[in-house]
C-alpha cells in the first residue's frame, strides 16, 4: 500500500508545500491531457509574504498577488523569476491594488506567462515593464486610470488575442496605437471617455471578431472606421451618444450580433428606417432604447432575433416584420404599443419567442405564430381571457399574464394550450376562477396565482385546475381564497403528487391539515410566512422543516397558543405539548373513562334497581352525570359507581347534600379544578 502512494504521489506530482501565509489556495481538475498531474492550483494572496514563491506548490497555474508596495513587488516578481523553475504550470499572473508605476523589474523570462491581469492598480499610462511578455495571449488593463496610448505600445505582443482596456479614461486613440496585433480577436474598449475614433485606428486588427465600445461618448459611426474588421462577428456600440450611422459602417461580411441600444437619438436620424445592413450573417439586431417610432426595415433577412424595447412604438401594422421572416425572438418590451393588427405577426412561421411586456396591450392579439412557445403579457391592460384568443398555440409553453387587469377567464380559455408548463396570471383584478377554468394544459408544471382575490367559500368550490399531476411549483402568495381552496379540495391535493414548492404565504392561515405531506409526497420547499398560525399539534410540520433546512424557516413564528406566541415554528419538538395542550388532552380523558364507567355501571343500576325505577329515575342518572362533567371539567377522575348507591336512597340534588361522602368528592373535584 505504501509502495502504491509513492507511485501516485510521483504520477501526480503532488507537492507537500502547504498554502503560504494571508493566501487562499484552490485545486482545479486539469483541462488538458497533462502526464504529471490531474489537477492545477489557484493561488490568491491579499499582502506580502517574504520569498512567497518558494512557498508556492509546483501544482500553482494561477498565482494572483494585492496590496502591495512597490518595493514588495518588485521582491515578489525577482523571486518568482529565480524560482521559475520549479512552477512549471505557472501561466496566469494577477495583481491587483498594488503600485505599478515606474517599476524597475525585468520580466522578460516569465515566458511561461500567458495571461496578465493588471486591474485596479490606478495605471495613468501603459506599463511598459510588462509589455515584453512576448507569449502573452491575454493582457486585461481594466478599471485603471489610463488616459494615453501611445504609438505601437503593443509592438512585440505578437500572440496577444485578447485586450481588455474597459473601464479607464481614455479620451482618443491615435492612428497606430495597435500595430503589431495582427491576431487579437477580442478587444474591449468599453466604458471609456471616447467621443470619436479615427478612421486608421482599427485598421492593423484584420483578425478580430468582437469589438465592444459600448458605454463611451460616440458620436457617429462612419463607413470608413469598420472597412478592414472582415472577420468581425459582433460590434457592441449601445450606450453611446449615436446621432447617426452611416449604411456603410455596418455592411461587415461576417458580422452576426449588432448591438445599438441606448442611443436614444438615432432614432431620429435619416437612417433610422434601415438600421440594418446587408451583412448575410447578420442573426441578432438590438435596437432598444434607440428613440425609434415604427419597426425600423432590414436589408438582410438573415435576422433571428430582433430586440426593439424601450422605444415608442404605438402599432404593429401587417408588413411591418415582412423583411424578418426568420425571426425567433421579437422584443417589444417598454413601449407604447396600443394596437396590433390581426395578421401583423401570424406570417413569422419561426417566432418561437415574443415579448410583448410593460405596453398598452387591451386584448391579447390575435392570429399569433403557430409555432410560439414563449409569450410574454405582463403589465398590461387585458381585461379579459376568453376561448377564441388563444386559438391554434398548441405548441406554447409559457404563457405570462400577470399584472393586468384580467376579471373574468373563461371556461376552457386554455384549452388549446396542451403544450402548456408555465401559466402566471398573479396580481389581477378576478374575483372568480370557475372550476375547470384551467382545464387543457395538461403537462402543466407551474402555477401562479398570487394575489388574486377570489370571494367564493372553500367548500362551495373546487380548486381550479382539477389536473394538477404533474404540477411542481404553485404558488398563492397574497390569495386567501385560492389557498383555503386548495387545502380543502382533497382530490386536487391528491393529484399533487409531484408539488415541490408550495407558497400559501401572506393567506391569513391559521390551520394546517396534518395530512398535507401524506398528499404531498414531492414537497421540498414550503412558503408560509405572514399568517396567523396555530401551532397546536404542529410538532411535525417543524420537523418536517428541521430536515429541509431552508433558511426562511427561522422567519416562521407561531400566532396561537398564547404561551407560545412568537415561537419560531421550526422550534417545537415532537411530543412536545403546551399547558393547555395538556389540560385538553385530560378533559378529553376524562370524558372517555366517565362514558366507559357509564357503560359499565349502567347494567349493575338496573339490577339493583329491579324495576322499582321509574324513568323519573334514569333522568336522575343523566343529570348526575351532567353534574359531574360540569364540576369536572378539566382533570381528575370521578368514580362513578360512588354515585350510582345514592340513587337507591333517592337523592337527587348533589350540590346541596348532606351526605359527607358526596360533600368529599365534589371537594375533591374543586380542588384538582383549581
Amino acid at each position: 500500500m505504501v509502495h502504491l502512494v509513492l507511485i501516485m504521489m510521483l504520477t501526480v506530482g503532488v507537492s507537500t508545500r502547504a498554502c503560504p501565509i494571508m493566501c487562499t489556495c484552490r485545486n482545479y481538475p486539469l483541462d488538458n491531457s497533462q502526464k504529471t498531474s490531474t489537477y492545477f492550483t489557484s493561488v490568491s494572496c491579499s499582502s506580502y509574504t517574504e520569498n512567497i514563491t518558494d512557498i508556492l506548490d509546483n501544482t500553482t497555474r494561477d498565482f494572483e498577488i494585492s496590496n502591495l508596495h512597490q518595493q514588495e513587488l518588485a521582491d515578489t516578481l525577482n523571486n518568482l523569476i529565480e524560482n521559475k523553475l520549479d512552477l512549471p504550470y505557472l501561466s496566469n499572473l494577477i495583481i491587483t491594488k498594488s503600485e505599478i508605476e515606474n517599476l524597475n523589474v525585468s520580466v522578460e523570462s516569465l515566458e511561461r506567462i500567458l495571461s496578465l491581469t493588471l486591474i485596479d492598480n490606478r495605471l495613468e499610462s501603459l506599463p511598459e515593464v510588462f509589455l515584453n511578455l512576448q507569449n502573452l495571449q491575454t493582457l486585461d488593463l481594466s478599471h485603471n486610470e489610463i488616459k494615453v496610448i501611445e504609438l505601437e505600445p503593443f509592438r512585440t505582443l505578437r500572440t496577444l488575442d485578447v485586450l481588455n482596456l474597459s473601464a479607464n479614461s481614455l479620451t482618443k486613440i491615435d492612428s497606430g496605437s495597435f500595430s503589431g496585433l495582427n491576431v487579437l480577436k477580442c478587444l474591449d474598449l468599453s466604458r471609456n471617455n471616447l467621443t470619436k475614433l479615427d478612421d486608421q485606428v482599427l485598421l492593423p486588427l484584420s483578425s478580430l471578431q468582437y469589438l465592444n465600445l459600448s458605454n463611451n461618448r460616440l458620436e457617429a459611426l462612419n463607413e470608413v472606421c469598420f472597412s478592414s474588421l472582415i472577420m468581425l462577428q459582433q460590434l457592441d456600440v449601445s450606450w453611446n451618444r449615436l446621432a447617426r450611422v452611416a449604411p456603410g459602417s455596418l455592411q461587415l461580411p461576417s458580422l452576426a450580433r449588432l448591438l445599438l441600444a441606448g442611443n436614444p437619438q438615432l432614432g431620429r436620424s435619416r437612417e433610422a428606417a434601415v438600421l440594418v445592413g446587408t451583412g448575410r450573417r447578420l442573426q441578432t439586431v438590438d435596437a432598444s432604447r434607440t428613440g425609434l417610432k415604427q419597426v425600423p426595415a432590414a436589408l438582410t433577412h438573415s435576422i433571428r432575433t430582433l430586440r426593439l424595447a424601450g422605444n415608442s412604438i404605438q402599432t404593429i401594422n401587417c408588413g411591418d416584420l415582412d423583411s424578418y421572416p426568420l425571426l425567433q425572438l421579437l422584443d417589444f418590451t417598454s413601449n407604447d404599443l396600443e394596437v396590433i393588427e390581426e395578421d401583423a405577426m401570424g406570417r413569422l412561421d419561426s417566432l418561437s419567442v415574443l415579448y410583448l411586456t410593460d405596453n398598452n396591450i387591451h386584448e391579447i392579439p390575435k392570429s399569433l405564430p403557430e409555432k410560439l412557445k414563449v409569450l410574454h403579457l405582463e403589465h398590461n391592460n387585458i381585461q379579459r381571457v376568453s376561448s377564441k384568443d388563444l386559438l391554434g398555440l398548441t405548441g406554447l409553453e409559457v404563457l405570462l399574464l400577470s399584472d393586468n387587469k384580467i376579471r373574468t377567464v373563461d371556461e376552457a380559455a386554455f384549452s388549446q394550450l396542451v403544450s402548456l408548463v408555465t401559466l402566471d396570471l398573479s396580481r389581477n383584478p378576478v374575483t372568480i376562477l370557475q372550476p375547470g377554468c384551467l382545464v387543457g394544459p395538461s403537462a402543466l408544471q407551474v402555477l401562479r396565482l398570487s394575489s388574486i382575490g377570489i370571494i367564493s367559500p372553500a367548500e362551495e368550490v373546487s380548486f381550479p385546475l382539477s389536473a394538477p399531476e404533474h404540477l411542481i411549483t404553485l404558488d398563492l402568495c397574497d390569495s386567501s381564497g385560492l389557498a383555503r381552496q386548495f387545502l380543502a379540495d382533497t382530490a386536487t391535493l391528491a393529484a399533487s403528487r409531484e408539488l415541490q414548492e408550495l407558497d400559501l404565504s401572506h393567506t391569513d392561515l391559521e390551520f394546517i391539515r396534518s395530512d398535507l405531506l401524506h398528499y404531498l409526497p414531492q414537497l421540498r420547499v414550503l412558503h408560509i410566512k405572514d399568517n396567523n398560525l396555530n401551532c397546536s399539534h404542529l410538532e411535525w410540520l417543524a420537523s418536517w422543516m428541521r430536515r429541509q433546512d431552508e433558511p426562511e424557516y427561522r422567519d416562521i413564528m407561531c400566532a396561537s397558543p398564547a404561551d407560545l406566541w412568537g415561537t419560531p415554528l421550526v422550534d417545537l419538538q415532537d411530543g412536545e405539548l403546551s399547558p393547555i395542550e395538556t389540560i385538553n388532552q385530560q378533559e378529553n380523558n376524562i370524558d372517555r373513562e366517565i362514558i366507559n364507567l357509564q357503560r359499565e355501571n349502567n347494567t349493575n343500576l338496573y339490577q339493583i334497581s329491579t324495576g322499582q325505577y321509574t324513568t323519573e329515575s334514569t333522568n336522575y342518572i343523566s343529570l348526575a352525570q351532567e353534574e359531574i362533567k360540569n364540576v369536572t371539567n378539566i382533570t381528575g377522575l370521578i368514580d362513578v359507581t360512588n354515585y350510582t348507591k345514592y340513587f337507591n336512597k333517592g337523592e337527587t340534588d348533589f350540590s346541596k347534600s348532606n351526605n359527607p361522602e358526596i360533600t368529599n368528592e365534589i371537594e375533591k373535584v374543586n380542588i384538582k379544578k383549581k
